[in-house]
């Protein structure tokens, strides 16, 4: 069993040799199955991160619920208590970079758990039984374990697994759907 850690590793080092087109290929692949899903069509409030660097664009996913004239709300971290709020994405959004490297609304009153539909969770290694590997914070854990709407993920071929290959803690929260491109 390799260490979270290693696998975190192992998964952004794949991801970051993944050659333009066949990561092109693949994104339109997951957006499209994600447009086309149940849990999109109905959900009128996503809860989606700003993606940086390796990970699956967001943009598009933001672009296509903007068109949909769904809400869209995006997380703010608080590193004291390790907790995660959702807030409206909107043109008076200001952002700020987090400690994490990740662009955060500092502005716009909190969204309840209630009113978001769906959330579009991110990671770095899934099972197609939902099993997630997260980036190691525990926000996104903490967020969900009471979360009564619908989860998905969108995954890139290198952020797939059989198996885990990591230790699954019991907080570790099952991700309802995860989209894959293959």
């Amino acid at each position: 069993m390799a260490t979270k850690k290693a696998v975190r590793e192992q998964v952004m080092a794949a991801l970051n040799a993944m050659p333009d087109d066949v990561r092109h290929f693949q994104a339109g692949t997951l957006y499209e199955r994600l447009f086309e899903s149940e849990e999109w069509n109905r959900s009128q409030t996503v809860a989606v991160t700003l993606s940086t660097g390796f990970e699956l664009d967001t943009q598009p996913i933001i672009d296509a619920a903007k068109q949909a004239h769904k809400e869209i709300v995006v997380p703010k971290t608080f590193s004291t208590d390790r907790k995660m709020v959702f807030l409206p994405l909107t043109d008076a959004t200001v952002l700020k970079e987090s400690k994490f490297g990740i662009m955060e609304p500092e502005n716009g009153i909190e969204v309840t758990k209630k009113q978001i539909d769906l959330i579009v969770v991110p990671g770095l290694g899934f099972t197609k039984k939902g099993v997630r590997l997260g980036f190691g914070g525990g926000y996104y854990d903490r967020f969900l374990a009471d979360y009564q709407g619908r989860t998905v993920t969108l995954a890139f071929e290198p952020q797939m697994f059989k198996e885990p290959t990591w230790q699954v803690a019991d907080t570790d929260v099952l991700i309802q759907h995860v989209i894959t491109s293959y």
